[in-house]
């Protein structure tokens, strides 16, 4: 089974949206589990997307524990799986196709390099590391308008750089190219993802009690965590660092 993620798209201060990585089963029961006693929560689900937006009254619930509410109902349903918990959310541009477009503009400055060289041929790699990254680009693009509504003002530039390209046909170009829309999410990374772990407890009266076991997350899971763990992350694991909510 993948990995269970739920992610804090927008909170306010008496309503949260969450994104989450599981279709929920059961709404019946995952309701209850959020709600609890209180009648002031309500839940809005959207299946397609898979999306929950909770609304509550901050006077009667804190927003906190909607959210570990939410991730106890998560982990209930796939069977008491641990779940990361992503609050600080951004969106990993550093996918598949701009990694080959990568490697396509690598391959290109480092044949340019070269003393002896054929310019048909190094034309036609700089066009490949053109078009790979000029699709990574427009990919990127679609995902943020599917996701934000809009994309960001870091591509406008790529597409000035992009009609550049065709007066200079230089290498250099599409480095630019590539580096203005990918180069700070090499280095992005949410330094608030936890890993969360739920336990369920039966008290005298036969009723079930769950605590919330929350740890920082330090895994590498992509390029973006290995150059974070490598260049930036200077902090030590230490068990003592872990927190415990207890849920009624």
């Amino acid at each position: 089974m993948d990995k269970l993620n739920v992610t804090i798209l927008h909170k306010l201060p008496n309503r949260i949206r969450f994104k989450i990585s599981h279709h929920i089963k059961d709404m019946k029961n995952f309701s209850k589990i959020v709600k609890s006693t209180n009648k002031s929560v309500c839940l809005r689900y959207n299946s397609i997307i898979n999306t929950v937006l909770v609304q509550f009254n901050q006077e009667e619930v804190y927003l906190q524990e909607i959210i570990y509410r939410v991730i106890t109902g998560i982990s209930i349903e796939n069977n008491m799986s641990p779940v990361k918990l992503i609050e600080d959310y951004y969106e990993n541009s550093i996918n598949s196709l701009s990694m080959y477009s990568g490697g396509a503009i690598l391959l290109a400055f480092l044949y340019s390099l070269g003393g002896r060289k054929l310019k048909n041929l190094q034309t036609g790699m700089n066009n490949s590391a053109l078009i790979l990254t000029t699709a990574a680009i427009i990919e990127h693009a679609y995902s943020d308008t599917k996701r934000k509504g809009f994309f960001d003002i870091e591509i406008l530039p790529a597409i000035y750089l992009l009609k550049s390209y065709f007066n200079n046909k230089s290498i250099i170009t599409i480095i630019l190219m590539w580096l203005t829309t990918f180069g700070r999410h090499l280095i992005i990374r949410s330094h608030s993802d936890k890993i969360v772990r739920i336990y369920r407890l039966k008290d005298r009266n036969n009723k079930y009690n769950y605590i919330a076991n929350i740890q920082d997350d330090n895994s590498i899971e992509n390029l973006n965590d290995l150059i974070y763990h490598i260049f930036f992350n200077n902090k030590v694991s230490n068990d003592m660092d872990d927190k415990y909510i207890t849920l009624q």
